[in-house]
Parts: structure tokens; sequence; C-alpha cells
């Protein structure tokens, strides 16, 4: 333990002594702390650190982790939200003025998906800290740089909205790297386009930024006219699904049973999402929002898909009913 070098901690009131006293009185073994291999710096555990030292503890159980060292602190600050002496809202809010003057490229979204803070908490941080730097480009989750200008963005959303339209058959991921977009706001375009609406939102750029870019308000993406479902409560959803599995049609046969068992996976109340997003470890936060995307992508397809079908088996039916 004398090898170790003190975290470069997200704390901004330091050690909180009556928490280490508590760890102190534990009996048994400590939880492992986390250290980073390279420069035997602890990342997230100096609590338990000085309780070991309190008592007269020889060791304490480590996991060893290989990152850069520049990256060292946003994961302490990630560690720390997810578990342990959880950060208060006042060091999340100073972790992310660190975060954004030290890479001022970073995007709202990855520093929130950091912090734990919302995207529209990160901006106002952005703008209120004046030793932010102004960047014309911005890196999302996906490590990807975009520009972070209103007029490039919404130009981006008008270009997915157009590709949309033009190409049905082509995927979200297809969309977003022909309009120099991401993923997520892709897959943004085409829900705002589904509910008829226009894939620039007001007030990220609006008119004006999209006039800058090459478009005039009259040219604006009509969405198609569907009618708009209102989203399925937890209980709704979860009564639903009870009576799908109750449904012989699909409960005796091996497709209908295989595709119950997919959608019992997703059938979790969304606070349990939203406390599992923040326990991701920045490192993985792009594999894990590319795969949700995938699945969410998937997902939004084989529901078009169904009611394809759905509605060529009624047209069938009518026809068949008029012969």
């Amino acid at each position: 333990m004398d090898e170790l070098l003190p975290a470069d901690s997200p704390r901004t009131d330091g050690l909180d002594q009556e928490y280490v006293g508590a760890l102190v009185a534990l009996d048994g073994e400590l939880p492992p702390i986390v250290v980073h291999r390279a420069s035997m710096r602890v990342v997230d555990g100096m609590h338990r650190l000085a309780a070991a030292r309190s008592r007269g503890d020889r060791s304490i159980s480590a996991f060893l982790l290989d990152v850069p060292e520049h990256s060292l602190f946003a994961v302490a600050v990630s560690l720390n939200i997810a578990h342990g002496k959880p950060l208060t809202h006042a060091d999340r809010l100073a972790a992310a003025g660190r975060i954004l003057r030290e890479n001022p490229a970073l995007s709202d979204r990855y520093v929130a998906s950091v912090t734990a803070l919302s995207p529209r908490t990160v901006s106002r941080v952005r703008r209120s800290t004046a030793e932010v730097a102004q960047s014309n480009t911005r890196i999302g989750l996906d490590g990807k740089r975009r520009p972070a200008d209103l007029a490039g963005v919404a130009g981006g959303r008008q270009r997915a909205g157009e590709l949309m339209l033009e190409r049905p058959e082509a995927s979200l991921r297809e969309i977003a790297r022909a309009a120099g977009i991401s993923l997520g706001t892709a897959h943004d375009v085409k829900k705002r386009l589904l509910l008829g609406r226009d894939p620039v939102p007001e007030g990220r750029g609006g008119a004006r930024a999209a006039d800058r870019a090459g478009h005039t308000a009259e040219a604006r993406v009509p969405g198609p006219r569907r009618p708009r479902r209102d989203p399925a409560s937890p209980r709704e959803s979860g009564e639903l699904l009870e009576r799908l599995r109750k449904d012989p049609a699909l409960r005796l046969s091996q497709s209908g049973r295989f595709l119950l068992r997919c959608l019992a996976v997703h059938d979790v109340d969304g606070s349990v999402w939203a406390r599992l997003a923040t326990t991701v470890p920045p490192h993985c936060a792009e594999g894990v929002s590319k795969l949700a995307r995938e699945c969410a992508d998937m997902w939004l397809r084989f529901a078009e898909q169904v009611d394809r079908e759905a509605r060529g088996g009624r047209t069938g039916q009518r026809s068949h009913t008029s012969a």
C-alpha cells in the first residue's frame, strides 16, 4: 500500500472522515479498490484505502486498470458515481467543468454519460465556464468527430430526413454516415418523421440554421403523417406481454415462444435502465451504446415488418371476401 499514489479525486471536499470511520468498523476484508497499473495511482477507493491504513492492514485487494493516463479523471468520476459513497451534485458539476476544460471537443452527451448529469445541464456548464475553449467539432459517444455549429447540425438532420424519404430501405447507420450525423441523431430524425414533425427540433438551429446550411424553411422535409401512438406505460406493457403469453397462437408454436422470450428480456422498468446506464464505465460506453442502438434499430425494423405483414394479411382477407 505504500507504493500507491493518491487519487486525482473528483470529491471537492476531500475525504469524509466519518465515512472512513464507518469502514474501519466493518468486519472482514474491505472491497477492492481500483488502481492504474502504469502509475500505481488510486482511481477509486481512497476511503477504503484510508480505512485499511487506519486498521493497520498491510495490504488491500485491488483491480488494476489499463487505460491512458489522461482518461483517469473521467474514469474516477464514473466509478465514484456507480457505487460506494456517491458524488454530490456539486462534485459532478465541478467534474463536468474540469472535463470540458481539459477536452472541450467532447460532446455534451459524452460528458453527461460520465458525470450522470443531463446533456442540458452539461451544456449550461459549458456556457458558464469561461476557461472552456471553443471547438468547431464535438466527439460523441461513438468516438467520432462531428460539426458543433448549429448550421452543420441542422443541415445534417435535414439531409438525413431527405435520405430517409429517398432511400427507405437504407439502414439508419448508412443514413447517419451519409448525412454526417451520429446514429443516435439519425434515430431521433426518423422518430420525428414518423410523428410528422420537422427533422430539426425548434431551438436547435431552426430555420435560420438550416438557411445557413443551404436550405430554406420552405424546403423542409415533410414527414410522413402517421397516427401518433403514445408510448405504453410499464404497467400497460406488462399487461400486454402477459396477454400475449396466454395466446395459444404464440404459446403453442416454437417461433411464438422464441418471440415471447425475446420480448420478456426487455420487460424492465425505465428507472432500472436509467440506473443501469450510470454504471457503464466510460471506456465501455461506446460499445454498449453501439449495441443498444443496433438492438433498437432491429426492433424498429421488426415492428415495421410486422405492421406490413398485418396490413398485407388484412388486404388479402378483404380481397378473398369480395371474391
